[in-house]
């Protein structure tokens, strides 16, 4: 199976990505070029990928498969509704998120998004992805990880010092993971990016385990600490366990 792992391997290059040349993927998928070149035509035979000239680009024979995905899990089929209604009443951006399964709790991947105005220096739409120790869906994430699993991702510590705010260090972060916790939410301010403040809040499977998280968004300019925690979160967790409710029907 190896040679379907480097085919994903470099479908996963195109992240973020409109136009790939072999080398290029070959630079992010860590394969040789020779193994990237012979991945990229077999994909472009299959429909995946097209090529103009030296560069590939995706092909819309993708999108079944993010459909079949949103459509087959009910968080992410009844989501899109949640953070749009949360998005049209407090007027700012809502995420629904979940682990990044390829990065082993490193990054949350956003699976619904609703935006207002762009709030971050990159664009954000349902199947970004963004790092977990410094966002509060991520953070809301980590809090319910078993507590070898947490170790185990503590143990990638320092993480990258993305402001001067940022919280990096293995025990610093354990600290707040706990916090979020016992409290059962978790607010970031300027950690991903100077400015931009998050409140997020988890939705529960049936079990009690953490499998998702629904954040809002906004800019320290348009809104303080205390109308996160006075006015959004209130509406974030009637807004999740609305969605839990209406997922488990």
């Amino acid at each position: 199976m190896t040679s379907l792992a480097r085919g994903l391997a470099v479908l996963n290059a195109f992240e973020a990505q409109t136009t790939l040349t072999v080398t290029q993927a070959a630079r992010a998928s860590g394969l040789p070029r020779s193994a990237t070149a012979r991945c990229l035509f077999t994909l472009e035979q299959l429909g995946y990928v097209d090529a103009a000239g030296s560069a590939y680009s995706l092909r819309p024979a993708l999108l079944p498969l993010a459909r079949a995905f949103a459509m087959g899990n009910p968080l992410v089929r009844d989501g899109q509704r949640v953070v749009d209604a949360l998005r049209d009443k407090l007027g700012e951006s809502s995420s629904l998120a979940m682990f990044d399964s390829r990065s082993a709790h490193a990054k949350v991947v956003y699976v619904c998004r609703a935006e207002t105005a762009r709030i971050i220096s990159v664009p954000l739409f349902s199947g970004s992805t963004l790092p977990s120790y410094c966002t509060s869906n991520g953070r809301v994430l980590l809090a319910g990880l078993e507590p070898a699993a947490l170790q185990v991702f503590l143990a990638a510590a320092p993480f990258a010092e993305r402001t001067s705010k940022t919280l990096c260090g293995a025990d610093e972060l354990r600290a707040e993971l706990a916090r979020v916790a016992a409290q059962g939410w978790a607010l970031t301010d300027g950690e991903l990016e100077a400015g931009l403040r998050s409140i997020a809040v988890p939705l529960r499977s049936t079990e009690g385990r953490i499998i998702a998280a629904l954040n809002l968004a906004t800019q320290s300019s348009r809104r303080g600490l205390d109308w996160l925690t006075n006015t959004a979160l209130p509406e974030l967790q009637a807004a999740a366990a609305h969605l839990v409710r209406v997922a488990a029907a």
